[in-house]
């Protein structure tokens, strides 16, 4: 251990060193290429010495090297283009390359043979450039200008590269274009790891949205400037360590460069509805006096390119515009109180009454009659289906309350790209470019389908400088200086925020699938939200070449300052019912209110990454690489020191109930963590062997460390005192009971009085719990809380491995089948640690019987770094290219386990993230929400081959191209859960004091033995018009009864347990997609072509469906809720060309048009 130690402190020191003299020693970057290569005589022996030139065929540029005593060159540090190589050695003739294109991040390798002199002559000659990696330590899926030019790609989305890669799952469990299918974050995920721990670099510099850790998309939620990208790579399984601030894929982007030549294109893509299918759903609950009508949609997406030479071969501009003009088509389903239900509650609200289903008795609340006529005033017209609700005394079979029916709707989304490069070669040995990129529009960012006026939006600007310059000392040694910085802002609120306060000041939204109701008043209780984040990057890069060995130094730091507009998240109050009963009589279950002391706060955090590495060739058959990257990252920090936290873990901390809570809870903090670590290390070595002339083997091992988004600023910022949240109702701690504010008994009341009394106490040092009723389970002023471990903060990483076979296929093809593993160690999760049940002692293990922890606070969520994953995947890719005819084809068998999804901290699906129960961690260890045993992609690319002396036949017939996409995958797992315990008052109490405690805590159904899991027959009343059967209600047994709100079978420590059923114990429906686009090129005139294409998304309307929305099973023989387990809505890829996570419906059938000039 001693002798660890003093390696790692001398590695700390030469690496310090190596950051000192950064001007002499740093390494390739992502927005860099090398080419290497070899100088053999006719007899296979090496060429010492020669002279090797490489030229840049669009810019003229050069650099001059030589051969080693091996014959080998490398040129690291160029820009990807396409480059010609030129050998001379005395006695030999010059030999030179056809031009060669060099990917972005990637090595290419050049054999050259040489010739015996006969005369001064130079030979052109076909090298070979090997398909094998052996130069590249990374698994690396390069997509150049030809494939991003005609692959079909819905929304123009950068992202969309990345799908293709090597061992890439696309998201399809939610992060998708159809509002009621959303929920889930990241397009693409890889090896069984977070899809928000990829990292998007668009020319060296981090594009991610540091805030969610995802692919930033601004008003469209697209990653847009497609037309701009030269081409892109995938790296994953980075065994090279000068990638890696991001622990899973490596997605890189460089953007285009102009020429000697002037070059460019102006385009147009246009998509109206009368091109497109409808909604699958869209007539599932018509009826004769209500046909659902198809939304209007329109997609206008346009742009320009531009790029050629201010001074030739010296100085270099290109410029993008891009344009999106969206109108958006909407379906919405949703669930609405019938006019004769309406009636009926105002009548009831004057009398009170009893809860059929509970026994609990209302009394009369005369006052909220004109807040129920203002919610009826707001609602759409009636019409639609009935849905039977339990508890319904209108109808037959309890179907008079509620109507379900398809709302049509439309709104409107823009967005405008400017990207601006200029390419200096100042010299032989200095080059430059700086490249600016600014993006404005309009987000619609939420489309209410209750009433327009709750309808929100979001303007989204974002700017972006970039500079790279590259320094050749020698021919052995070049550097690659990389800064950047870049401001955006995403603020999100109601048009006219005051106006919308005064129409209807609350959130009213069902707590239960029982009481299926649509929520009214939007999205309005997370308004206003958002952030503006500035972020500054530094890197530098050193290649050094000395014999068989290449050495790379770098540093990369980043710094970033986020206004924090998330305090306003809970200002506006959020009422929930639980069953009907409490809708009718104007009962609030919980009604929770935040009172922030800001409604902004300045949060910033940075990192400093440096690295080493070593790149050995003992031989031209053998790549070994070894390096080590070590990171810092800092504390999250408040500028204004409103964090609030307790100094330790909520376990470990005092529980004495008269202790102030100003001794406990530690306001105007400025460090969200208690401690972080100096310093991550992260290892990785790999090999490469050619077995054979066309086979090799390769394999690595790499640690990489995992930045937890800084999104978990949020959980110290909204602590009491400085944003205290309260919750009143039935469920809450601080009493009422009438959903509608400023009446007698208003539950949202209490919450604010709760608040005002909290404040002088806690500034007064005074006891929490005075007042406190004999036999209650929580103070009156009981607090929610966000705690963090004790200590310093272990932060996430993975090991990550692999071990595979590659075999060139003749000259164009190759097949790769490489076994992948991955662990995760110290994933984020958060736990609820204060619950309680009040129902009967040993019930519901392993919440304490009557009262909490602590009887000070509410719900407590703790964020820890304690879950852990594990992945195996046998992937196989395969690629060829047969003149006109480009193609790749990916597989992956694999098996995914862990305890929670996604980081811990963003959802991957609709169903959201199940917390663990409090010290029971392993039992969610289960399949992981992307897990599927299967997975395809693939695509295709064919320019048919046409010759013909005849003018009128090259018209007709030449110029046509196709291309193809093609996407298969298993079903996702997604969990069923039991309904909520609602008898008596009683409950499973957690959730900020509320018992709904599935929203939180893992409360699975049980399995019933023998009965099959899955059924597509429809079932009376529970598959209802407008869904398809999925699941076999008769499987499953919900351990509460939602027929009388108490366990099945009786109250009892036996009967009252959380079910056996697992997490993610069945699977959704397979995803199968594919889209076409055929292509017509005519030509103008020398250089000039018009290209028109057809682009068909989901060609053959096939519906994908998403997951089941209902899982909340029921007792079979008994009552089991409408629309448990049946299939609701379709989803579609993560991008579209209506844009992401906008509401408009992607899924069906949609063909565009594209018109294109190129020159």
């Amino acid at each position: 251990m001693r002798a660890l130690r003093v390696w790692k402190y001398n590695f700390i020191l030469l690496l310090a060193l190596a950051i000192v003299n950064s001007g002499l020693l740093q390494a390739q970057s992502g927005t860099s290429s090398a080419l290497s290569g070899e100088v053999t005589d006719a007899n296979g022996a090496a060429v010492p010495n020669a002279t090797v030139t490489v030229t840049d065929v669009n810019t003229k540029a050069t650099r001059t090297g030589a051969t080693d005593a091996g014959g080998h060159f490398l040129f690291s540090q160029i820009n990807p283009s396409t480059y010609q190589v030129t050998v001379e050695a005395r006695s030999f003739a010059s030999s030179k390359s056809e031009p060669t294109a060099v990917g972005v991040g990637r090595t290419v390798a050049l054999n050259f043979s040489l010739r015996i002199q006969s005369n001064s002559q130079t030979v052109e000659v076909t090298t070979q450039q090997g398909l094998l990696s052996l130069d590249n330590p990374n698994t690396t899926t390069t997509i150049d200008a030809k494939v991003i030019k005609n692959l079909p790609n819905p929304g123009q989305d950068l992202t969309y590269l990345a799908q293709f890669a090597q061992g890439a799952l696309m998201n399809t469990a939610g992060s998708s274009n159809d509002a009621k299918a959303a929920g889930g974050y990241g397009n693409v995920e890889f090896n069984g790891l977070p899809a928000t721990s990829n990292g998007y670099i668009l020319d060296g510099y981090d594009t991610n949205d540091p805030w969610l850790g995802l692919n930033i998309g601004l008003s469209t939620n697209l990653v847009i400037g497609l037309d701009a990208v030269q081409e892109a790579t995938v790296s994953t399984n980075s065994f090279s360590v000068d990638q890696g601030r991001y622990a899973v894929a490596q997605v890189n982007y460089f953007t285009k460069s102009g020429t000697n030549a002037f070059h460019g294109d102006v385009y147009e893509i246009w998509n109206g509805s009368r091109f497109n299918a409808e909604d699958y759903f869209l007539h599932a609950n018509d009826t004769a006096n209500n046909i659902a009508r198809k939304p209007r949609s329109t997609v206008n997406e346009f742009g320009v390119s531009v790029g050629g030479p201010i001074r030739r071969d010296k100085l270099f501009f290109f410029g993008h515009y891009e344009g999106i003009r969206i109108a958006l088509p909407i379906v919405s389903q949703i669930t609405l109180p019938t006019p004769a239900y309406q009636q009926y509650v105002l009548r009831q609200l004057a009398v009170g009454g009893t809860d059929p289903v509970t026994g609990t008795s209302f009394p009369a609340q005369p006052a909220e009659i004109p807040f129920y006529q203002k919610i009826f005033s707001l609602l759409p017209a009636p019409g639609g289906s009935p849905v039977p609700i339990v508890g319904c005394p209108l109808g037959t079979n309890g179907d008079g309350c509620a109507s379900q029916r398809q709302a049509s709707l439309n709104n409107s989304d823009g967005e405008n790209l400017i990207v601006v490069k200029i390419d200096h070669t100042i010299n032989a040995k200095d080059s430059i470019w700086y490249r600016f990129q600014q993006d404005t529009g309009l987000q619609a960012a939420y489309t209410d389908p209750i009433n327009p006026i709750f309808n929100s939006y979001s303007p989204q600007p974002q700017r972006t400088l970039v500079v790279g310059y590259t320094h050749l000392f020698s021919p052995t040694l070049v550097n690659q200086f990389n800064p950047g910085a870049s401001w955006y802002a995403s603020i999100f609120e109601p048009n006219n925020y005051s106006r919308v306060q005064q129409t209807f000041p609350i959130v009213l939204a069902s707590g239960s699938s029982s009481v299926p109701f649509t929520t009214i008043g939007g999205n309005n209780n997370t308004y206003p939200q958002g952030r503006k984040v500035t972020q500054w990057q530094i890197n530098d890069n050193l290649t050094w070449t000395h014999g068989k060995h290449t050495w790379k130094f770098g540093i990369n730091t980043r710094r970033l300052d986020v206004s924090n507009y998330d305090l306003g998240e809970g200002t506006v109050p959020t009422v929930t019912y639980n069953d009907l009963a409490q809708f009718t009589y104007g009962a609030a279950y919980t009604a929770s209110e935040s009172f922030p002391v800001s409604l902004k706060e300045r949060v910033s955090s940075g990192n400093l990454e440096y690295y080493a590495m070593d790149t050995y060739k003992p031989s031209p058959k053998v790549t070994l690489t070894a390096g080590m990257r070590v990171t810092w990252n800092t504390n999250v920090t408040s500028a204004k020191d409103l964090f609030s936290r307790t100094a330790e873990s909520f376990l470990d901390a005092s529980h004495e109930t008269n202790r102030p809570l100003n001794q406990v809870v530690l306001g105007n903090v400025h460090n969200l963590f208690p401690g972080t670590p100096l310093f991550v290390y992260q290892p990785r070595v790999s090999f490469a062997y050619q077995l054979l002339s066309h086979t090799a083997v390769h394999g690595g091992f790499g640690v990489f460390n995992d930045i937890i988004p800084m999104q978990i600023a949020d959980l110290a910022a909204m602590n009491a005192p400085n944003d205290p949240t309260f919750v009143g109702g039935i469920g809450g701690q601080v009493g009422g009971i009438a959903i509608a504010p400023g009446v007698p008994g208003s539950a949202i009341d209490a919450a604010v009085n709760a608040n005002n009394s909290f404040q002088t106490t806690f500034r007064s040092g005074g006891a929490p719990c005075v007042g406190i009723q004999p036999g209650a389970a929580t103070c009156p002023l009981a607090v929610s809380l966000n705690t963090f471990p004790s200590g310093t903060l272990k932060t996430p990483y993975y090991y990550q491995y692999t071990l595979g076979i590659e075999q060139q296929i003749r000259t164009r093809g190759n097949l790769r089948a490489d076994f992948v593993g991955t662990r995760g160690l110290h994933e984020p999760f958060q736990v609820q640690l204060n619950g309680y049940q009040t129902i009967c002692d040993g019930c519901f293990a392993p919440f304490p019987y009557q009262q909490p922890l602590d009887q000070r606070f509410g719900n407590v969520n703790e964020f820890r770094t304690d879950a852990n994953s594990s992945y195996a995947g046998l992937q196989t890719v395969y690629t060829q290219q047969w003149g006109g005819l480009t193609l790749r084809g990916n597989y992956t068998l694999s098996h995914c386990l862990d305890e929670v999804s996604n980081g811990g901290l963003l959802a991957f699906s609709t169903q959201g993230l199940l917390s663990p129960l409090p010290g029971e961690l392993r039992r969610q260890y289960a399949s992981c929400d992307y897990d599927v045993r299967h997975n395809v992609s693939a695509f295709g690319l064919y320019q048919v081959p046409f010759h013909s002396s005849h003018a009128v036949l090259r018209q007709i017939f030449g110029g046509w191209s196709f291309s193809e996409t093609v996407f298969l995958h298993s079903g996702l797992p997604f969990s069923v859960l039991s309904q909520p315990y609602i008898a008596n008052g009683n409950g499973v109490f957690q959730a900020n004091g509320a018992s709904t405690v599935q929203f939180n805590a893992p409360a699975y159904a049980n399995r019933v033995p023998g009965v099959p899991v899955y059924s597509k027959d429809a079932v009376t009343g529970v598959t209802v018009a407008g869904t398809k059967q999925w699941l076999n209600p008769n499987a499953f047994v919900s351990v509460v009864d939602p027929a009388t709100g108490a366990c099945t079978g009786g109250d009892s420590p036996v009967n009252c347990q959380f079910g056996d059923s697992g997490r993610n114990s069945v699977r959704g429906p397979h995803y199968t997609s594919s889209d076409i686009y055929i292509s017509k090129t005519f030509p103008i005139r020398e250089g000039i072509t018009f290209r028109l294409d057809a682009q068909m998304f989901n060609p053959f309307n096939h519906p994908n469906f998403a997951l089941p929305s209902q899982v909340e099973a029921g007792v079979p023989g008994g009552s089991i809720p409408a629309r448990f387990g049946t299939l609701q809505s379709t989803i579609s890829p993560p991008t579209g060309l209506l844009g992401v996570g906008l509401g408009g419906d992607s899924s069906p059938r949609m063909i565009a048009l594209q018109g294109r000039i190129e020159f």
